[in-house]
């Protein structure tokens, strides 16, 4: 049922196109490694005359995309990489479902599997990245992220040791895939943390310490040989070894040191608990102390508290409204939120230390506008983060310092809560990352449809038929919120997310300029245009570019618009062009309609797209650039804000 919704509407989508102006960005990338076996160390068809520096980038979706279009290829050779990446994010989603239905199945039974699996394949919020034609590696990463987490969980609960050395490593491997996948992975391997700090702080003696560092062991060290942003990475990548390398080293640190501890020290053992949370605590100063000291940089390399002009232009980086989280989850989102402060505090433990503190949590990132309507400003970044998420982290840890119960049912239940919190707290401020909130808020739902449908067939029938009755009362709760109105009714609009909500991307009359570079435009041709265009330069029109959607040098985009747009004369935007190597320029409606481009430009600018007669009223125009002996390049114009950059930089 996924894989049909996700791909309905793809006969509507025009051959060669993708719905996502980052699905070009990737189909370039596989087109690279396809013709050259790898990537280049520097990519010089963008971000000219720099080029994009492709060791701060993590390039395993790519990789995927090329060889898995050389492997079926030699069983089905009509299959093109373009069809490859066409229909992967449907393919990756499939997997990571099925492995996680599979999971619950093993854990919690058909039924409670089979509710998850019903919500995450007809969300629409859970469909739109992850329909045929995206391109972008959104599924790829849930379905890694899945798989990690569901790994690790089968290690914990695998009572032979042989078995639980295989799924640890089988765990390392795919948190390594991660990690040279997606620069976000950390949410993800994050959850697993958040697991371990709940045994380190729930259990009273050190039992698996061994498996722990060998699943570190599988991929802290591989990622730092295996990728240069680990090393020495700048920009998107800088703090992406404190982030995503240091949390596991740590907590690897904090039980090694309570083991040596408890071992040498008699007098401390019945103070475990107590040792642990101390060591949590400390750990915990440290990293607020390295982000207070690390702020300022955070600005351009942290893409939720960004408030540059480049990432505020983003529409899928804003602030979701309620009437958002009800068109993509229906009523999931709220039965999801109340089964996990509900069901959560009273059927698994019976404590409400974080009960206070996720109802803050979620009243102030899903009903954000009516608090800021009738009370306060809920949106402020420092409100959320200083007591909504702080007073979580804090429940969390006064609940596990208190917990008495260490089970695995409510470890999977940690671990889900733990999901929620983190990629919720990611949505509130950036909306395109609720496509990562479905998998807990079906969890959940599921968790409370299971709850309420045990109550009522226990208290309406004793006996054989009361599995029976309790999964027809089960059943007859998800109709209800897949399809009755009063609970949202989500699924009605499954088919709708599938084909309308995404749109094949260039428009018309950009394709048919970019067709027109494709056939009439040599492939050396340097094209500045509105930086959401740049992979589909590269890949439609087949030229080279100097910014793309891709954001690698923000400070670019900046100049673009200032010394191009914001001209003061012609000479300044000849001299900014001249020193990106610019030989063609590209106006859209994506441009400002007071550009220094509208207006009466000389004979150095040649128009050649379209015709004459439709040039002046034309919504894509093309020139190319006959520039004047006495323009000069100027290094100003190329610098990029990074000093492993711009301490290099030289104009051509």
């Amino acid at each position: 049922m996924a894989f049909w919704i996700r791909v309905q509407g793809v006969e509507s989508l025009p051959i060669g196109q993708f719905t996502e102006t980052d699905g070009y960005f990737y189909y370039w990338q596989a087109s690279l490694i396809s013709e050259h076996g790898h990537l280049p160390a520097r990519d010089m068809h963008r971000w000219l005359p720099v080029g994009r520096d492709l060791g701060q980038t993590l390039n395993l979706y790519g990789y995927v995309l090329a060889y898995t279009q050389k492997s079926v290829s030699l069983i089905f050779p009509n299959i093109t990489l373009y069809h490859v990446c066409f229909y992967m994010p449907v393919v990756c989603f499939c997997i990571g479902l099925g492995a996680l239905c599979f999971y619950l199945y093993h854990t919690y039974g058909l039924l409670f599997s089979s509710i998850v699996g019903v919500l995450l394949a007809t969300l629409p919020g859970s469909i739109e990245r992850s329909t045929a034609g995206f391109g972008d590696r959104d599924a790829f990463c849930l379905m890694i992220g899945l798989l990690a987490v569901v790994t690790y969980l089968t290690s914990l609960e695998t009572q032979t040791p042989r078995k639980r050395l295989i799924w640890t490593l089988i765990s390392g491997l795919i948190v390594f895939l991660g990690g040279i996948s997606w620069e976000g992975f950390g949410v993800f391997l994050s959850v697993i943390i958040v697991v371990e700090l709940w045994r380190f702080l729930t259990t009273e003696t050190e039992e698996g310490l061994d498996f722990y560092a060998l699943w570190v062991c599988c991929f802290v060290p591989t990622l730092y040989l295996a990728s240069p942003a680990y090393r020495n990475g700048y920009g998107f990548a800088e703090h992406l070894a404190a982030f995503v390398l240091m949390p596991p080293i740590a907590l690897l640190a904090m039980r090694t040191i309570r083991y040596l501890l408890l071992s040498k020290v008699d007098g401390l053992r019945p103070h475990t608990r107590t040792v642990s949370l101390g060591l949590i605590l400390g750990s915990a100063t440290l990293f607020i102390g390295y982000v207070w000291i690390q702020q300022k940089t955070f600005a351009d390399t942290t893409v939720p508290l960004s408030q540059n002009a480049v990432m505020m232009a983003m529409t899928e980086l804003a602030n979701p409204p309620l009437r958002y989280w009800v068109f993509r989850y229906g009523s999931v989102f709220i039965i999801g939120s109340i089964g996990l402060i509900v069901v959560y505090s009273k059927r698994h433990y019976d404590r409400t230390c974080l009960l206070i503190p996720l109802l803050l949590f979620l009243a102030t990132t899903f009903f954000r506008e009516p608090l800021e309507k009738y009370l306060f400003e809920a949106s402020e970044v420092t409100f959320f983060f200083s007591i909504a998420v702080t007073c979580t982290g804090i429940g969390f840890l006064i609940s596990a310092w208190l917990e008495k119960s260490n089970e695995q049912r409510l470890m999977r239940v940690v671990a889900f809560t733990a999901w929620f919190v983190f990629w919720v707290a990611l949505a509130r401020d950036a909306k395109r990352y609720d496509f990562f909130i479905g998998v807990p808020l079906a969890f959940f739902t599921a968790e409370i449809i299971d709850f309420f449908s045990d109550v009522l067939s226990r208290k309406v029938k004793e006996g054989s038929q009361q599995s029976v009755l309790k999964t027809c009362v089960a059943s007859a709760l998800l109709a209800g919120l897949l399809f009755l109105p009063p609970l949202g009714a989500h699924a009605t609009r499954s088919i709708y997310a599938a084909t309308r909500m995404r749109s094949s991307t260039p428009p018309r009359d950009v394709t048919n300029a970019l067709e027109y570079m494709k056939s009439a435009v040599a492939n050396t041709a340097i094209v500045a245009a509105h930086w959401t265009y740049g992979s589909q330069l590269n890949v439609l029109a087949g030229v080279k570019t100097i910014t793309d959607q891709d954001t690698y040098l923000q400070n670019w985009i900046r100049l673009y618009h200032q010394h191009v747009h914001n001209a003061t004369a012609e000479r300044e935007a000849l001299g900014y062009l001249k020193t990106h190597g610019a030989t063609h320029l590209m106006l859209t409606k994506n441009d400002p309609h007071n550009s220094f481009l509208r207006g009466e430009l000389s004979e150095v600018f040649v128009p050649v797209y379209p015709k004459k007669n439709l040039f002046s009223d034309a919504t894509v125009k093309i020139w190319a650039i006959a520039y004047p002996a006495d323009i000069e390049t100027d290094v100003k114009y190329l610098k990029t804000g990074f000093r492993e950059i711009d301490k290099d930089l030289r104009p051509e």
